[in-house]
């Protein structure tokens, strides 16, 4: 995804606030950006996640909140091997302290009068072809209305042009200027973005918000403006590289050894169990590897014949895998001491994410994670639980 040439200013706007405020937001209280998803090619979720890492990678971790009622959720674009808590409050807690940046997601189907009444600075997202261009003009338009009956000025508003080139979307945001400007319509559209095709992004994976989800819009951006702006270490210190730490490594126990030992050495053990039973269980084709990442120990380490190091985590919530990506990474030359047939240069590392319920794989398409299910299948007589790959290397995004 690139970016337009021109569009300091739209960003500026966007991550700073407009001058325009349609609710008694102090004004030096932070608004997250509101990007309205109008009429894009298939797949909107995955053109939403390809906007929010282009701007993670030039402005910093990005908080992207897509509210869409009892699935409304949260993620986190290039935390930077930052762990994610599960529990939406202390999500928002903890982005509040390191994201650089929050966009609050909707769909076209908010009325204009809620996107104004929002205070938001806003972001239309659309395609290039005549069907798209014309649902983007009756939505400007509409805004506008909505903040002339408010008795105020329209907002400006960015726009990103998704599946088309640059030029493309250029020409498709000159003819929205011409015909804003012969509609009369006092509003300032400029492009921030273009998306031309389906990159792979870094998140922290999908975190459930169902605080936000029962809450109005304008209630919704209030809560995430009080959580930008409410924490004491906004922002963190940028994160340094992952601490080096020995990998933690099972051992035998000798018989004669003192109680002491016995109990310090228990616990590393059993999280071994856990790790390589799991890559025993459901990846016949890896070799369990039996030590991990001491800050992810639901994370199991395989090796592959090829010397790729494999990551498999349970679960939908995939933040243990980032985190321990980052600490292998840093980490490489003493995983090569710990396993010699590991690759030495460049280090090839594989994620898997192994799901209880394959629906859940629909979030996470093209997050350069290998997704599997764990499904019942009967043996003869015996119901056995077996692996079913979800998708590939190159549907996952991974090059």
């Amino acid at each position: 995804m690139s970016r337009a040439a021109d569009d300091y200013d739209g960003l500026t706007t966007a991550f700073l606030g407009g001058s325009q405020r349609a609710r008694s937001v102090p004004r030096a209280q932070p608004m997250p950006m509101l990007l309205v998803v109008g009429n894009v090619p298939t797949l909107a979720g995955i053109w939403i996640a390809q906007y929010a890492d282009q701007l993670a990678r030039t402005a910093g971790p990005i908080a992207l909140v897509r509210l869409d009622g009892a699935a409304s959720r949260g993620e986190i674009f290039r935390a930077q091997g930052r762990a994610m808590p599960a529990d939406g409050g202390a999500w928002l807690e903890r982005a509040s302290a390191f994201a650089r940046g929050w966009i609050v997601c909707v769909d076209s189907r908010r009325t204009a009068p809620e996107l104004v009444g929002s205070g938001c600075p806003l972001t239309v997202m659309s395609g290039t072809d005549e069907t798209a261009i014309a649902a983007a003009q009756r939505l400007i338009e509409a805004i506008v209305q909505a903040a002339s009956k408010g008795g105020g000025a329209a907002p400006a508003i960015g726009l990103v042009f998704v599946g088309s080139t640059e030029d493309a979307a250029q020409s498709a945001t000159n003819g929205l200027i011409v015909w804003a400007a012969e509609r009369k319509l006092a509003v300032a559209l400029s492009m921030t973005a273009h998306a031309p095709r389906v990159d792979r992004v870094e998140s922290t994976g999908p975190v459930p918000l169902a605080l936000l989800g029962a809450a109005e819009l304008a209630e919704a951006t209030e809560m995430i403006s009080m959580a930008m702006s409410g924490s004491p270490r906004r922002f963190e210190a940028e994160q340094a590289a992952p601490r080096v730490a020995a990998p933690v490594i099972a051992r035998a126990v000798s018989e004669l050894a003192q109680p002491e030992v016995v109990r310090a050495t228990a616990a590393p053990a059993a999280a071994s169990t856990v790790r390589t039973g799991t890559i025993g269980e459901y990846f016949s084709e890896l070799t369990a590897l039996p030590f991990g990442c001491p800050d992810a120990l639901s994370v199991a380490l395989g090796l592959d014949d090829s010397g790729a190091l494999h990551l498999v985590q349970c679960g939908s919530v995939h933040n243990e895998l980032r985190v321990t990506a980052s600490w292998a990474r840093a980490n490489w030359a003493l995983l090569i001491a710990a396993c010699p047939r590991l690759q030495a240069n460049p280090p090839r590392i594989v994620e898997h994410l192994l799901l209880d319920d394959a629906r859940e794989a629909a979030l996470l398409h093209r997050t350069g994670l290998l997704l599997h299910a764990r499904v019942d299948v009967t043996v003869g007589s015996s119901l056995v639980r077996q692996r079913i790959d979800l998708n590939d290397a190159a549907s996952a995004g991974i090059r």
